[in-house]
């Protein structure tokens, strides 16, 4: 017997009086199940749109494996439903193909959901424009209700993505760093921050991923892992596809030691045996940050950890890379002062990303910190 959560179950109650749902809450605490209760209980057609094939994968044969009866459209899969599919997974570009279109037409989903759905916030306006026009199809395809699932969801972006939806709207969930998960931000000129990086790896007993925010430098720093004896695995959109699937099942299967990935890598998907996260040069967003220390500490009965290695001249590059739109750009440069201030910040770690990300006012405390609080 499934025991939910009082966040699933007011979700699950949400959807069952026709509202539209916005679910912010940590990583591995169940949003996922909250869609198949639904299906399960209801037997009612569900799109569910997620952001990478990767995940994707995991996700059909997850569902599969719970006995939905699932297609899936994404990347090179072209998958339509059948009249007795009861979750079409689809990526946003997928979607908005006209065969597609008349497929879900003719399908007529009852529910929406729309996994890491902080995407539309972080990639919509110029990586990914199909993100932003995902709200549109509610009302086009009379789809009557919507679940929208993320672990990091800033405020200004759920007020923007209320205005995006039908008035029936309700926010349940906050954010919140998983339990037992330790932080640490260090001040590195880039001559010291590969011997942190290396007395970092070298003193860990479990599995563990590095962030790069460069295909060239994930590249390189898996070649040092490699030459001082670590079991490592660099994975990053450059890859092919069969690449890419090869590295995910040894993933899965723990057989290596070290990930070294760029920022996508294990969005969404539940790798318990990853314990640590080193990000070894900040993302221009506090969002992105968030999400790859997110990454470890799915196992709540064991400790968690993340090194966040960063110095000025990271944010000086940054500053050269800002998008074309002059809406796109102010929101870069507003966004990557957020990072800059949370790293430079003497405060409690946790404090700080739940004043960015917390949707309700009053008193944050540090589960960790006494004397914590805002």
């Amino acid at each position: 017997m499934v025991v939910l959560r009082p966040f699933q179950k007011e979700a699950l109650n949400a959807l069952r009086s026709l509202q539209h749902v916005i679910c912010v809450a940590p990583t591995g605490s169940g949003k996922t199940l909250i869609l198949e209760e639904w299906v399960r209980k209801y037997r009612k057609r569900t799109l569910l749109i997620t952001p990478l094939i990767a995940l994707a994968r995991q996700q059909v044969a997850d569902l599969q494996n719970r006995g939905f009866r699932v297609r899936v459209s994404t990347g090179g899969r072209t998958e339509l439903p059948l009249d007795d599919t009861e979750i079409w997974i689809v990526s946003p570009e997928a979607l908005m193909s006209d065969s597609r279109r008349v497929a879900l037409d003719y399908w007529r989903p009852e529910l929406m959901v729309v996994d890491e759905c902080h995407c539309l916030w972080d990639w919509g306006e110029e990586f990914r424009p199909a993100f932003n026009r995902i709200p549109s199809l509610l009302e086009r395809f009379n789809i009557t209700r919507s679940l929208w699932l993320t672990a990091t969801l800033p405020v200004s972006a759920r007020a923007s993505l209320k205005k995006l939806l039908p008035s029936s709207v309700i926010e349940i969930g906050q954010f919140d760093l998983p339990e037992n998960f330790r932080l640490t931000v260090q001040e590195l000129s880039s001559a010291d921050r590969l011997d942190a990086l290396l007395r970092w790896t070298s003193s860990q007993d479990e599995h563990g991923i590095i962030f790069a925010q460069t295909r060239a430098n994930a590249e390189r720093i898996g070649r040092l892992m490699t030459v001082f004896g670590k079991r490592t695995v660099t994975y990053h959109a450059g890859l092919s596809s069969e690449e890419r699937h090869i590295i995910e099942n040894q993933i899965k299967t723990a057989s290596t030691e070290i990930i070294v990935a760029t920022s996508a890598f294990g969005m969404g998907m539940n790798h318990k045996h990853l314990r640590w996260v080193v990000v070894w040069q900040p993302p221009s967003t506090l969002l992105s940050l968030t999400q790859a220390i997110g990454r470890a500490g799915r196992d709540p009965a064991k400790p968690g950890k993340a090194l966040v290695l960063w110095n000025l001249d990271d944010f000086r590059l940054m500053l050269n890379r800002k998008p074309e739109s002059i809406r796109a750009s102010q929101r870069y440069f507003q966004e990557l002062g957020h990072t800059q201030r949370f790293l430079e910040s003497r405060e409690c770690r946790s404090v700080a990303l739940k004043r960015y990300f917390q949707a309700q006012p009053g008193t944050v405390r540090c589960r960790s910190c006494d004397n914590c609080q805002i």
